[in-house]
Parts: structure tokens; sequence; C-alpha cells
């Protein structure tokens, strides 16, 4: 994403928050209350940085349709996290297509530019098609778990890319 389409980020955002509340660690009421100065230094964040990025998935037209992010949590650059998972739902369920594409950029990104030996993510135990399609995609469940703050009940998974790309 370049910094100048904070509108189109907020916008797949909400529709991302509506779709699958659980998915995300925000409720839809707060992120649409944020000011937009919250949403541009959101998206120039991480448009202008070298250890995150969000990457988007467009249709015909211009509309997004899809976005991934991945960021490196400490200075060491060894892990990425793998974020902001979200496909509408009429591109969702399609082999690996648009999910698919994202994460290859993704984590080829973290992998190639950043140096990340470990990509993770974390899962609501709620969000089952997510789990499936991660497991699909080589990421492997780690056995750590951690208590699931805004969507109870449930925990959030954690999870780990293992295939070498």
């Amino acid at each position: 994403m370049r910094a100048d389409e904070w509108r189109q980020v907020r916008d797949i955002r909400l529709e991302a928050l509506k779709d699958t509340p659980h998915g995300f660690r925000e409720y839809y009421e707060d992120a649409l209350a944020k000011p937009d100065e919250v949403w541009r230094e959101r998206t120039y964040t991480n448009a202008d940085s070298e250890t995150s990025a969000l990457f988007v998935a467009v249709a015909r037209g211009g509309r997004l349709v899809g976005t991934t992010g991945v960021y490196a949590p400490d200075v060491s650059g060894r892990e990425y996290v793998v974020f902001n998972v979200y496909v509408t739902a009429e591109f969702r369920g399609r082999e690996l297509g648009v999910a698919g594409r994202l994460f290859d950029t993704a984590i080829s990104w973290a992998r190639l530019t950043g140096g990340a030996e470990v990509i993770s993510l974390e899962v609501h135990s709620a969000n089952d098609r997510a789990r499936a399609f991660y497991r699909r995609y080589g990421f492997a469940e780690t056995g750590v778990t951690k208590p699931a703050v805004l969507h109870k009940p449930g925990s959030i998974v954690v999870m780990r890319h293992d295939r070498t790309l």
C-alpha cells in the first residue's frame, strides 16, 4: 500500500471487522470512531517501513478485495509476524487464489527483504476457516495459546510457517 491509499485501507479494514469480528484485535465500533489521522498514520507506517508491509489484492475497477501484512516485532529481524489477513467474501475459497497470492508476496518479502527465518501468526481458535487455510499454506500450530482478550470464549492460537520459500 502507498501512504495516500489510507481511505481504501480504512474501508477494507472496516469491512473485515464487520465480516469476521473474531479475526482481529479490534472492534468495528472502535475502528469506525478513529479519526482520519489514525488511518493515515497506520497506512503511512506500513508504506514507509523497512520492517513492515501491507499487501493488497485489487479487483478490476480498483476495489481492494484482500489484505495481508507482515512485520518484524523486534530489531533482530529473525522472526516476522503475519497480520491483518482478510479476503472479501466473493473472492474466498478459490484454492489458494487471492489469499495464497497475498501470502506468497508477504512471506517472500519478509524472507528476501527482511531476512526472516521464522514466520508466525496468531489466529482465534473459533476461526476454523482461517486455521484451515493457514495449515494448507504450510503453517503448523505450535501448541502455544494465549487468552483471547476481545473475543471470548476462545483463545489465540500461535502458528508457525514450516515451509521454506
